[in-house]
């Protein structure tokens, strides 16, 4: 959806900062356990929606978005370079895969006071990365983590119920539609078909010509006159 943007109107000059909010799960089984995590390529701190955003400045680098009108699949990297390693711990230490980011751009006007934010990006981290230099004997590290878009992760949902107990149960408990699978599992079996591999009728005399009661599997002979 296109999206229009006052802050940038007529402005010869644009000041901008990107704004990320990390959002971690701790139990995956309670959505509301998280922790939170804002941080920005500004160089003074901001408030957005009640939380504070720490100033990273030139620490900060954040991907390239695609701009396009549509929906995309692309993924994007956001690193953070010159840290502590203090700091490494939240990337080692939580369940950061699987941790939804946000990314927010906000416009400044000529008295850099931040106006509007967008959301630019919203997705999941897939991976991460982290890489340590040392300096005479200081040592620095920089974290690297990969997003993907929501869409990427809707494509790759495998979603459906698989044709076994377990499976039909998680939905329903009462359900005993495949509880019998296990017992033609790995067994031939042609629907609609004698089970007993068997054809035929029992036949006897018709008209007028005379027959021998067939059984079941056997051929029968009829004559007629």
């Amino acid at each position: 959806m296109a999206q229009n943007i006052p802050d940038v109107v007529e402005k010869p000059k644009i000041t901008s900062a990107e704004f990320c909010k990390l959002t971690i799960f701790n139990d995956f089984a309670d959505p509301n356990d998280t922790t939170t995590h804002t941080f920005s390529s500004s160089y003074q701190e901001e408030v957005i929606d009640g939380q504070t955003y720490l100033p990273m400045g030139g620490l900060l680098e954040v991907g390239a978005q695609n701009r396009t009108l549509s929906v995309t699949s692309d993924d994007t990297v956001i690193a953070l370079s010159g840290i502590s390693g203090n700091n490494i711990p939240i990337v080692l230490g939580t369940k950061i895969r699987g941790s939804e980011i946000e990314i927010y751009r906000g416009f400044y006007d000529d008295n850099l006071v931040l106006g509007n934010t967008y959301l630019r990006f919203t997705g999941i981290i897939t991976s991460y990365a982290v890489e340590e230099q040392r300096e005479q004997q200081n040592d620095i590290f920089t974290v690297a983590v990969s997003a993907s878009s929501y869409k990427t992760v809707l494509e790759n949902r495998i979603s459906g119920r698989k044709t076994n107990e377990e499976s039909w149960k998680f939905f329903d408990p009462n359900d005993t539609s495949m509880d019998r699978v296990y017992s033609i599992a790995g067994k031939q079996f042609d629907f609609g078909k004698d089970p007993s591999g068997r054809s035929g009728n029992n036949g006897g005399s018709q008209g007028g010509g005379t027959g021998n009661a067939g059984n079941s599997g056997d051929n029968v002979i009829i004559q007629r006159p």
